[in-house]
């Protein structure tokens, strides 16, 4: 059995008639997630002298996070507010792969277990404008900067590298979500009888690890940006009253802009629509009579879902 504490505190008081500062420290524990304590309970390996295979670990710790956040709300005027956050997250104990030896069919061989092997540190800043509902209309914007470090972004990654003929990571390296901009906005307008609303989001490239070269940087993992990417949203309705009835049509556009995200990339090049490796099976590989090699490095994976307009009517009585 284990046992943890969890301490908290969290604090708030005015400094102004308009203004209060917040601060909030606490210690939190997460129980791991039952497949990785019991995970592969037979114990079965595969044949060879490779990485034959992963075992849970039913000793496993919880997860353990040291979370603290200090921050400043304002009100500007009688509807308009401002609130800035800073914040930090220390991440301990997380779960993580660790390479044991073994001879199978008399040959060394090598296994991964689960123990509790990473960890990560991620700090940002939030600026956030509000407008609430007044005069018909509401309004927000949000600016983050976060900074997302750790030793692995999944608990099989040194496993992985291992089996690909890497050495796990043995510092801090941007994790898959590190993204370190984001701006959130939405507008909403409300009439009688009608209403509208615009919602956008804008973030700053993910990282991915590029593919290696004679660049000693790129053999750090996540060392390279993807593209940034945004997308607006758009819902609207219209209300027609009939004595104690009420028909609604209403449309819902999502990714109004048709904005061609480039969520996955290939890691010779960087971008979505283009390797190398193409050039190379264009001199390699003879014309097929099924598909050509423009289907197949055209990947509809590596994009944003276009727009998609819904159109809907309710009924209330």
């Amino acid at each position: 059995s284990k046992i943890q504490l969890s301490p908290r505190l969290g604090v708030s008081f005015p400094i102004t008639d308009r203004g209060i500062i917040h601060f909030s420290y606490g210690h939190f524990f997460q129980i791991p997630r039952f497949e990785r304590l019991y995970q592969n309970p037979d114990f079965e390996l595969e044949s060879g002298t490779g990485n034959v295979g992963v075992i849970g670990n039913a000793d496993l710790k919880p997860e353990h996070t040291v979370s603290g956040e200090i921050g400043l709300q304002q009100q500007l005027t009688n509807d308009i507010s401002i609130e800035v956050t800073g914040y930090f997250r220390d991440v301990r104990d997380l779960a993580g792969t660790q390479a044991k030896e073994i001879v199978l069919f008399g040959g060394a061989a090598k296994y991964s277990k689960l123990v509790n092997s990473d960890f990560g540190f991620i700090k940002g800043v939030i600026i956030a404008l509000n407008k609430r509902f007044s005069g018909g209309m509401a309004a927000s914007i949000d600016y983050t900067f976060q900074v997302a470090k750790g030793t692995n972004s999944d608990p099989e990654q040194a496993r992985n590298a291992l089996s690909g003929g890497s050495l796990p990571e043995v510092q801090l390296t941007p994790l898959d979500w590190d993204q370190r901009h984001t701006v959130n906005a939405s507008v909403s307008y409300t009439a009688k009888d009608w209403g509208a609303s615009i919602i956008g989001q804008f973030g700053s490239g993910l990282p991915y690890t590029p593919r290696r070269s004679e660049d000693i940087t790129t053999l750090l993992t996540n060392s390279q940006r993807k593209p940034s990417s945004y997308n607006v949203d758009l819902r609207a309705y219209k209300d027609f009253k009939f004595g104690s009835t009420t028909v609604t049509l209403f449309i819902r556009v999502f990714n109004l802009f048709d904005t061609l995200n480039e969520l996955n990339v290939y890691d010779d090049t960087g971008r979505a629509g283009f390797t190398i490796d193409e050039r190379k099976a264009r001199a390699t590989n003879p014309p097929q009579l099924i598909n050509t090699l423009d289907d197949w490095f055209t990947n509809p994976t590596h994009y944003s879902e276009p727009r998609r307009i819904e159109l809907g009517i309710t009924y209330t009585f």
